[in-house]
């Protein structure tokens, strides 16, 4: 008899034990959580545990869920945006709730509180009579509005070959590197590919202009001299430059009103200026050629003896970040990396606080400019195979394409002038 009772306690007990068990299962079984690995993006995880990439607002929903019960999950605020060791759930792809649109994806405004200015950019047209690097500025509203009224406002800039163009603060004057006239022969006997090309050229230096062309100052005389970057109050403008011939790329300064350049004796690249007109951030490394990344100076000359004392430290050990751009409103620097594998877009506070990532397609986002009030970041993108520019406010959200290079190649062909070139040796600038 006691053998029985026995018997039956266990047997209650183990009852006990599997039905406990079951909301543990049922809850395994409608999900699962998942830490965030490098190059995850929400689209990627979708595709992988859903079926299908356009389900990702489930995952970001299902999230929010968990962690209004459970702190250790983390609540997805921006759908471009997940970082590594982020802790989030997945549902189901069979228990799958209706969604409701995540604010994230919220459409950027076409007029009021939307994004405004003009923005100016540079590509190598390769249409025939034209094979020219052109500058092109667009009017951000309109882009916004529609693509035919972004090419009823398209400005094309009346000097060709020219590149790597600088909006000024009041938007009323344009910096940019230009490229020079093209010879008949790449060398006695050997015409050149762009001979017969769109003229006029700009000169082979650095440049200023209004923006009908006119009024032209050449302010550099050294076709190596690139990336010009306005102050905020227009008076002067950062460049790098490998004039020195030494393999090595220094940041250096002039004056708007063409009375001269300074040297700031500083290796690095790609400078831009900080809304106080004193510092500025820009891509390089110690003084021996370590710790490389983004790093901030100010802008004062300093003699040979000197070197270094306008340094202020880095903001960034990161090697592949790059092209970083100074917000005009605050000390919040967005710039490009392919830490992850990919180029993305990130943002960082000048002292190297809170950096996290703006951009995660798979597709190239680089280049990024601020808009004129700190709200917005324009960026080259190549998503669809078709190079164009996008736009994104700075607090994440949802990106929409302001114009489309319409196909064609993005760089010319490896010759002089030119060399080999890239996008990445490109600038964008968005001025009001």
């Amino acid at each position: 008899m006691k053998k029985h009772k026995v018997f039956f306690r266990w047997l209650i007990m183990l009852v006990l034990f599997v039905l406990m068990a079951l909301p543990a299962a049922a809850q395994t079984e409608a999900g699962q959580p998942y830490i965030v690995q490098h190059s995850d993006s929400l689209w990627k995880l979708a595709e992988k545990y859903l079926g299908d990439g356009n389900l990702y607002p489930q995952i970001i929903q299902a999230t929010a869920a968990q962690a209004a019960t459970d702190t250790s999950f983390a609540a997805i605020g921006n759908a471009d945006v997940i970082q590594p060791g982020q802790k989030i759930w997945i549902p189901a792809a069979t228990d799958l709730p209706p969604v409701s649109e995540p604010a994230a994806t919220a459409v950027i405004p076409t007029s009021g509180n939307g994004p405004t200015g003009h923005i100016a950019f540079s590509f190598w047209n390769n249409a025939p009579g034209r094979c020219t690097y052109e500058i092109n500025i667009i009017e951000v509203q309109a882009c916004l509005q529609s693509p035919a009224d972004c090419q009823a406002s398209r400005r094309i800039f009346a000097l060709n070959n020219a590149s790597e163009p600088a909006l000024s603060p009041d938007g009323q004057q344009l910096a940019f590197r230009g490229w020079g006239a093209i010879p008949d022969e790449l060398q006695p006997g050997q015409a050149h590919p762009y001979k017969d090309c769109a003229a006029p050229q700009a000169e082979r230096w650095l440049q200023t202009t209004l923006l009908d062309g006119t009024n032209r100052r050449s302010m550099t005389g050294f076709y190596e001299d690139s990336h010009p970057d306005w102050s905020p109050d227009g008076q002067k403008v950062l460049f790098d430059s490998g004039r020195n011939g030494d393999g090595i790329t220094r940041i250096m300064m002039f004056y708007a009103d063409g009375s001269g350049e300074e040297e700031l004796r500083i290796a690095g690249q790609q400078p831009s200026w900080a809304g106080d007109n004193d510092r500025f951030v820009y891509r390089g490394c110690d003084s021996t050629g370590n710790r490389c990344g983004l790093w901030q100076a100010r802008a004062v000359p300093v003699k040979s003896w000197e070197a270094g004392a306008n340094v202020i430290g880095p903001v960034l050990e990161e090697p592949p970040a790059a092209h970083p751009d100074w917000s005009p409103t605050g000390d919040t620097i967005v710039y490009q990396s392919q830490i992850d594998g990919n180029w993305n877009l990130y943002l960082i506070e000048a002292d190297g606080s809170n950096r996290r990532q703006l951009t995660s397609d798979p597709a190239i986002e680089g280049l990024p400019a601020w808009s004129p009030d700190g709200q917005w970041i324009a960026y080259l993108s190549n998503k669809g195979d078709n190079w164009g520019l996008w736009i994104v406010g700075s607090d994440g959200g949802k990106a929409r394409q302001l114009f489309a290079f319409d196909g064609g190649q993005f760089t010319p062909r490896a010759v002089a002038p030119y060399g080999t070139r890239d996008w990445l040796d490109e600038q964008i600038s968005w001025g009001p």
